[in-house]
């Protein structure tokens, strides 16, 4: 009888790991930067899961985590401000030669996450309108190359010395992370080799 019990226990146990990892998801990212002159604000949210149940992470202004709908989640909670320790005499570390193959694990990994839309608008606008330009030139060059219904790029350029920036970003992917693993696992044996 108890090991009835154990093995139908450990068989929903795998069968629950088995569903969470070939289970399509929807990850979707969206802030917001304010920077003008002295004054600065923003915020970011991250949302995993469909539209109506999932789990959000707000890690800016503060830390705050809610399940359910991403504008009014069913339950919500702030996570404690940690202290910044103040490290002023940070040691450069040495570029290690083992980082290589973690690079191509990454884009293995990567190739199996499809990004469903991005968005990107606003106003920019920095002290110096060389740097305004430069970023402007680059925003419309990355927009034009990659132009479609699932990318859209809009930055307004403010060209008067002093930072009025309002930028908005949005991004949704879909993975399987049962797929993203995979890769990642062969990539990572194919180069252990």
């Amino acid at each position: 009888m108890d090991l009835n019990i154990i093995l139908w226990g450990l068989f929903a146990l795998i069968s629950f790991f088995l569903l969470i990892l070939f289970i399509p998801y929807r990850l979707a990212v969206s802030g917001n930067i304010q920077w003008m002159a002295q004054d600065k604000s923003g915020n970011s949210h991250i949302h995993l899961g469909g539209i109506h149940r999932g789990i959000s992470i707000s890690p800016f202004p503060s830390i705050r985590i809610g399940i359910g709908r991403f504008d009014k989640p069913l339950f919500s909670f702030s996570l404690p401000q940690k202290k910044q320790p103040n490290h002023k005499n940070r040691k450069l570390k040495k570029k290690n030669k083992s980082n290589i193959p973690y690079i191509k694990i990454g884009m293995a990994a990567l190739r199996e996450i499809h990004f469903d839309h991005f968005l990107l608008n606003g106003n920019l606008g920095l002290p110096n309108p060389m740097y305004t330009g430069i970023i402007y030139g680059w925003s419309q060059s990355i927009g034009r190359l990659i132009r479609g219904r699932k990318v859209d790029i809009v930055i307004n350029p403010r060209f008067n010395n002093q930072f009025e920036t309002d930028i908005n970003g949005r991004f949704r992917m879909k993975f399987i992370p049962g797929k993203v693993l995979w890769q990642a696992i062969k990539t990572y044996f194919k180069f252990k080799k």
